[in-house]
């Protein structure tokens, strides 16, 4: 437990919801008209599935969307995909980083940036989400 309420858990669900790691799905094609709330997507047109977005949809997560908040009561993300599409090795990876996450501040308890968050430059990917570098302090 983090504290006597959120655990590692939280903060994962959290992470996955507001910094998506896939940002976007490669493009797909439409098999057939689709209407999306009265917008037509053509039989050939291409659709972008853009998860990172949809985590800070405020109609989904209300006015402070974008704000990271641990005790964020709604957990849904789209970061290991949904439905038939759903990932795999979500279970698996969650687990890793619950098992992760707690061994990485035990031993190093004052972890903490050596470069102001602004300095991080994000990876140049239209998929991923990421940054090229995380120089840590480890005190």
């Amino acid at each position: 437990m983090l504290d006597g309420d959120r655990g590692w858990s939280d903060v994962i669900d959290k992470s996955l919801r507001w910094q998506s790691p896939v940002s976007h799905l490669p493009l797909r094609y439409a098999l057939a008209d689709i209407d999306v709330a009265g917008t037509t997507i053509h039989a050939g047109d291409p659709i972008l599935a853009s998860f990172g977005p949809s985590g800070r949809d405020e109609a989904c997560h209300g006015p402070d969307a974008g704000v990271f908040d641990v005790t964020r009561a709604n957990k849904s993300s789209l970061a290991f995909g949904h439905g038939a599409h759903y990932c795999l090795g979500a279970p698996l990876a969650r687990m890793e980083a619950e098992i992760a996450l707690p061994a990485l501040f035990a031993r190093f308890p004052q972890l903490a940036l050596a470069v102001p968050a602004e300095d991080l430059r994000p990876l140049a990917s239209f998929i991923t989400n990421g940054h090229e570098s995380l120089p840590v302090r480890l005190l």
